[in-house]
């Protein structure tokens, strides 16, 4: 059984890509005497927290005082650490529940934090992000005749936002489609369409509709929107910051981009992109069906 936010998005497509039962709530520890008891009458042996959501503590608590063992996965990266409040302080948290024996396992979807950590003597294990399950999706109709780029990120700044709207302008007849707009005045002359914030059945369709997405952030563990718009039939261009596509050269080297505050290089890889699209596709399909399987073969490992 999974107990996620409900929305933290990005964290809630990862919870559900599990394939097991998920719970969403939002305050943890309010509701802990309630999930205890369902999760007991159902007779679920293990119960993983995905993420940290408020109130975490007490319920870990009292799932292991109701004798279902317990686990929890986090969706952060050093980069994050010491300057996005709360990052830090909630690894610090699983890290000591860990110590005291109140969590049993935690998994960092992170490729290299759980080893960091082990050296410095805590105990963590590697915990890869299975493919989401995408439903059967209808792309939205959009205006012909333009370079419809989805780069649906808040604006914050890992997400890299501005580089790829200044990217998108370099490419021809270029619309930018976005959840919010950032506080950048020479944007303004790039044709936008700001979408908000989308719930997950209503965001598939509008990133099903681009002609190419960009993920090109300054920090990633995997990112799951370029998982999600390869399965809904659109190239996306990420950047070098996960193991997303690395073991396949050709595939990563279109797929993805180093020079990530460079909107030149960035167009220029789009465009590269954009023409062995037909190559691409059945490549990074195949990659992330061999991927799914692996994560899954670790969740099972992880969860015993």
């Amino acid at each position: 059984m999974n107990l996620c936010h409900p929305d933290w998005r990005g964290v809630r497509t990862a919870a559900h890509s599990y394939r097991v039962p998920v719970i969403e709530v939002a305050d943890a520890g309010s509701w802990a005497k309630a999930i205890v008891a369902k999760l007991s009458e159902q007779a679920v042996e293990v119960a993983v927290l995905q993420g940290y959501p408020p109130g975490s503590d007490r319920l870990l608590s009292q799932l292991k005082a109701a004798g279902i063992a317990t686990r929890a996965v986090l969706y952060s990266s050093p980069s994050q650490h010491g300057i996005d409040g709360g990052e830090v302080e909630m690894l610090s948290s699983l890290l000591t529940l860990c110590k005291r024996g109140v969590l049993g396992k935690l998994g960092l979807a992170k490729q290299g934090m759980a080893e960091a950590l082990r050296a410095l003597g805590h105990h963590a294990e590697y915990l890869p992000t299975p493919v989401p399950r995408l439903p059967e999706v209808m792309p939205i109709n959009l205006p012909a005749g333009r370079t419809h780029v989805g780069i649906f990120l808040e604006p914050i700044w890992r997400k890299n936002l501005a580089a790829q709207m200044a990217a998108a302008a370099l490419l021809e007849q270029a619309t930018a489609h976005v959840i919010e707009l950032p506080g950048v005045a020479y944007l303004e002359r790039l044709s936008v369409e700001v979408h908000g914030l989308m719930t997950w059945d209503r965001f598939l369709p509008v990133l099903a509709a681009m002609q190419i997405n960009f993920n090109v952030t300054l920090s990633e563990c995997l990112p799951l929107t370029p998982m999600e718009s390869y399965l809904a039939g659109v190239p996306c261009l990420a950047s070098r910051t996960s193991p997303l596509f690395r073991d396949d050269s050709e595939l990563h080297q279109l797929s993805t981009i180093d020079e990530v505050d460079n909107p030149m290089a960035m167009a220029a890889a789009a465009r590269r992109l954009l023409a062995a699209k037909h190559q691409v596709m059945p490549r990074a399909r195949a990659w992330l069906e061999a991927w799914d399987q692996q994560a899954l073969t670790r969740w099972e490992e992880f969860v015993t």
